[in-house]
């Protein structure tokens, strides 16, 4: 009989709580009813009783929910700036009465400023339908009710359902090219090579056959693909849009029906969509021939066919985010790291898609989007100034690296090598001036890239959001380039680029035929 009434009495004041975290208007009141229910979560849990737990702990995540909408909302202290370098005689400028009524800072509520990061996050992340479909998931289905939970069950909710498609020939090709260059096929083959006398003459001479096929196969492979290849022409066009000029010349039976929806934007939607259905559109269409390492992904519809995506990730660079509105609104940076469009879209498909789907990443949180212009594939940056995005200049040149066989890559990348942990075992750890000195020695050749990309930001939110940001904005804006101009940086990329030579055979297998055979 107690053990109910305590129950009871609970159920009370779980309902009690709602509703005063529901008409909480300052982000001290929620921040205090979040401090008691953690306190009651503890002793629940020390006690052993589960549900307990679990209403203390939705409680307090909805008080953090509710302090991150608030804390949102709230204009910002602006800390010491105004204030200026303090007096030669040590004392410091103050500011008078009228202008010093400013918000608390974060210290005086005592939240830090993970917590505000964490929060805000959280309210922002998914409407409130979401976010009570993703509780009671969390709920029912790991028994103990925390962050983590509820977090993974929002990815689950909001990750889009890859549609089971026909990888796209390009996706299939990317893949035989992985394969054809893996290091570790390299590496059994030097392995077998170096221990060939201990072979058994029935799997060596198996072994000799099987490369002669593939040397064959291989032959016969590169001379068809090399027949009719056409390389991208310099001609001024954007290498998307020969892509594009080339795809409408390949037969589509469901072409007509695609056109007819596509000459009005009151038959297209923009909506998330899974990598595995981006990487099917990009790769094809890609000046790079990559998907890269986005975190999210939109298509535009019309109708139910596809006809472009706009892919959002990381910047690159560990200072960019920080770099662009300083480090208070890092975490509304994100880049715009791949696009595309189909030949049989809108002519303006590239503008709408692009605007809407930063638009949904300010649900997301992210309201500062970073996007380049590449020069070297004929980019010029005309639907991200029809969208209103700000241009900031080019990039710095960058430092890059050819190996012997004339690929080209980030020196970045040579970071990547300095550890090997292949087969969950530590084979050699590097400093990375001593791997560049082994890349040197094996024939690399490090240089300057000249190609510089052209720059954008765009701000997305409400007017708030967008006056306070651009405000902040740090880098500095500029007029576009003239066509002079840009044609001087085509020149300098293309100057400064590796192109592939099909007179040059394919590496193949065939190499080991006669060391197996000696």
């Amino acid at each position: 009989m107690l053990s109910q009434t305590l129950f009871v009495t609970a159920l009370i004041r779980y309902d009690a709580a709602r509703k005063a975290i529901a008409s909480a208007y300052r982000v001290d009141e929620a921040k205090k009813i979040r401090d008691k229910a953690e306190a009651v979560r503890t002793y629940a849990k020390l006690a052993g009783d589960l549900e307990m737990q679990n209403m203390a702990a939705e409680i307090r995540i909805r008080a953090e929910r509710r302090a991150g909408q608030l804390l949102s909302d709230m204009e910002k202290n602006p800390g010491t700036r105004g204030e200026g370098r303090p007096r030669k005689d040590g004392t410091k400028f103050t500011r008078s009465s009228r202008t010093t009524a400013y918000p608390p800072k974060l210290e005086d509520i005592g939240i830090t400023k993970d917590q505000s990061s964490k929060w805000q996050r959280l309210a922002l992340l998914v409407d409130e339908g979401t976010f009570e479909k993703a509780l009671a998931q969390a709920r029912e289905k790991n028994g103990e009710l925390t962050n983590a939970a509820l977090l993974r069950e929002i990815r689950e909710i909001v990750t889009p359902v890859e549609v089971l498609t026909e990888p796209d020939i390009n996706v299939v090709a990317s893949e035989l090219i992985r394969d054809i260059e893996s290091v570790s096929r390299k590496e059994k083959l030097e392995t077998v090579l170096r221990l060939r006398k201990r072979l058994n003459p029935t799997i060596r001479k198996k072994l000799i056959l099987a490369l002669k096929n593939s040397a064959a196969d291989v032959s016969d492979c590169e001379a068809q693909l090399s027949k009719d290849f056409r390389d991208f022409p310099v001609s001024g066009k954007a290498f998307q849009r020969v892509i594009r000029e080339r795809m409408a010349e390949e037969p589509d039976p469901l072409l007509a029906e695609k056109r007819a929806l596509a000459t009005d934007f009151k038959n297209a939607s923009v909506r998330e969509i899974s990598l595995a259905d981006a990487k099917n559109v990009i790769v094809a269409q890609e000046w790079l021939g990559t998907l890269g390492s986005p975190e999210h992904a939109f298509g535009l519809f019309f109708g139910d066919h596809i006809a472009g995506v706009a892919c959002f990730g990381n910047t690159a660079g560990t200072n960019v985010r920080a770099s662009v509105c300083g480090s208070e609104h890092e975490d509304k940076v994100i880049s715009l790291t791949r696009g595309c469009c189909l030949h049989w879209a809108h002519p303006h498909s590239g503008s709408f898609l692009v605007s809407s789907a930063c638009r949904e990443m300010t649900k997301k949180g992210f309201h500062v989007i970073v996007a380049y212009a590449d020069p070297e594939a004929g980019e010029r940056g005309v639907i991200l100034r029809a969208c209103n995005f700000l241009y900031c200049g080019t990039t710095n040149p960058t430092e890059k690296f050819r190996r012997p066989d004339g690929k080209v890559y980030d020196a970045r990348n040579v970071h990547l090598l300095t550890r090997d942990r292949r087969f969950g075992m530590l084979r050699y750890k590097r400093s990375r001036a001593e791997q560049k000195k082994i890349l040197i020695e094996e024939g690399c050749e490090f240089f300057k890239d000249t190609g510089c990309k052209h720059r954008f930001v765009g701000i997305f939110g409400d007017r708030r959001m967008k006056r306070i940001l651009r405000r902040a904005l740090r880098w500095e804006v500029l007029p576009f380039p003239k066509p002079e101009a840009q044609r001087a940086m085509a020149a300098a990329a293309s100057g400064g680029s590796a192109s592939i030579d099909l007179s040059v055979p394919l590496q193949s297998t065939a190499i080991s035929l006669a060391e197996l055979d000696h």
